[in-house]
């Protein structure tokens, strides 16, 4: 039986709406019980995971509100968690894919496993679905999880753009270049 939001009245009599009271009872419980921890439960009140249906439109908000929502993303083509400041102000996409992610703030990660012997230029993966960097805030490598490091390894950056980055791989104690295997972490807008 369905919620009846017309019951009980003033007018009923308790013992011949006790069945549609109870089914209202049910429906509630039934209602709580949606990703949420159920009555008497030690989490009472908390959500068990929030579901966000995907929205066609972004939601207004007023003074003093935000939204946080879901609707299909322009850049990815699926569906991504979305933060809509106050006063039908700025929507911003929190979107990742494997190799980057866009933060409600608008910072944008993009991270990868490469290796370099001596000079070489990485260029940061953009496609129609990768946003591109407009600007560059910071950079961080770190040698190994390439089968290719030894503690003799180093690697330094030599400069960046919101393109692409060059480095150098070398021996740590010896001059020339070293097939160097690392990591990347780039931060930017």
């Amino acid at each position: 039986m369905a919620y009846n939001a017309n019951k009980p009245q003033s007018s009923d009599v308790p013992a011949t709406s006790q069945a549609d009271i109870l089914a209202n009872f049910i429906a509630i419980k039934t209602l709580i019980d949606v990703n949420h921890a159920t009555f008497s439960d030690a989490s009472e009140g908390k959500h068990k995971h929030v579901s966000l249906p995907e929205q066609a439109a972004s939601p207004a908000t007023l003074v003093n509100e935000i939204a946080l929502f879901s609707r299909q993303s322009a850049l990815t083509g699926v569906a991504e968690l979305c933060l809509r400041k106050e006063n039908n102000g700025t929507v911003n996409e929190i979107a990742y894919g494997a190799t980057w992610a866009r933060l409600s703030s608008g910072i944008l990660l993009k991270w990868g496993t490469i290796t370099a012997n001596g000079l070489a230029t990485i260029t940061f993966p953009v496609a129609a679905n990768i946003p591109a960097f407009v600007t560059l805030l910071s950079m961080q490598l770190t040698i190994g999880d390439t089968g290719i490091t030894d503690s003799n390894s180093a690697i330094r950056i030599i400069s960046g753009t919101n393109l692409a980055f060059r480095v150098y791989g070398s021996p740590r104690t010896t001059a020339g270049a070293k097939n160097v295997g690392f990591n990347y972490l780039a931060i930017g807008l």
